[in-house]
């Protein structure tokens, strides 16, 4: 098995209306009519300030974005490149349900809340993509096999937070950085004369951020129902080389960013 080796973290790229969130989320935070005076205003009817903690449960869509690319170097040519790569840049996706511990303050000034929420989100993300022998264009008889999984089983995200409070409700949103632990097992064989059979792994911490939107309703005596979207975007999964006929030079470039959709229904305590 081999280690994959490091290689330059490439441009982070999010998706068009992920952008529109965590930016719109940004402009709120910063916008300077927010008080510093902590305190519920007589005509907010819900106090929404102090510590709050609760679960959550959801649904999530999400998906890896692998991004392998084959390097000309002998062992395969412009003709191999145009079958192998859309092969290894499948997306690989799937939908799970996800579990959340939430834990967080609120400041209230007049109608504005703001605060911070630390969340944890569990998952069983394991999907693979790939393909069994397809025959090569330009050298018939020969086939290769590819097959690329990837695995996370949580996601913990810190994010500043603010609100507007009315009557029972409070409208929020929320974005910060976020933290995952990712799996990613790639195998790669082919029947060439001298031919390829690798199999390795790469785990990783990765960095990426965290955005969400959402509304809560208190029912009375300190709790809350909430529902939310939460947004999680990881630009660089995994990054990597391999040299599948060991000849010393690199073969095939791997890479792959990971987002997930998440929608949640939470029950709160107010303390």
């Amino acid at each position: 098995m081999k280690r994959l080796t490091s290689i330059p973290i490439r441009a982070i790229a999010t998706m068009r209306f992920s952008q529109r969130t965590i930016v719109f989320s940004f402009v709120i935070l910063a916008v300077p009519a927010l008080s510093t005076t902590s305190y519920a205003s007589p005509n907010t009817t819900t106090n929404w300030q102090g510590w709050y903690g609760g679960l959550a449960l959801g649904g999530a869509y999400s998906a890896a974005n692998p991004d392998g690319t084959v390097e000309h170097n002998g062992y395969m040519d412009a003709v191999d490149t145009a079958q192998v790569d859309p092969v290894l840049q499948r997306k690989i996706e799937d939908l799970d349900v996800t579990g959340s511990a939430l834990l967080g303050y609120d400041f209230q000034s007049g109608h504005i809340t703001y605060g911070i929420e630390g969340d944890l989100t569990v998952m069983d993300y394991s999907e693979s993509e790939g393909a069994s022998g397809i025959e090569y264009d330009n050298n018939a008889g020969r086939f290769f096999t590819t097959k690329t999984t990837v695995e996370t089983n949580f996601l913990l995200s810190l994010r500043p937070k603010v609100g507007y409070a009315t009557g029972n409700f409070q409208f929020y949103v929320s974005a910060g950085p976020s933290i995952g632990r990712f799996k990613t097992t790639v195998h790669f064989s082919d029947t060439n004369v001298n031919g390829a059979n690798e199999n390795f792994t790469d785990t990783t911490m990765a960095f990426g951020v965290s955005s969400s939107i959402g509304a809560g309703y208190q029912i009375g005596d300190g709790w809350a129902l909430r529902g939310d979207y939460v947004f999680n975007y990881y630009p660089d999964i995994l990054d990597g080389r391999s040299d599948v006929d060991n000849d010393g030079d690199t073969d095939i470039n791997f890479g792959s960013d990971f987002q997930s959709h998440n929608v949640r229904f939470a029950l709160i305590k107010h303390f």
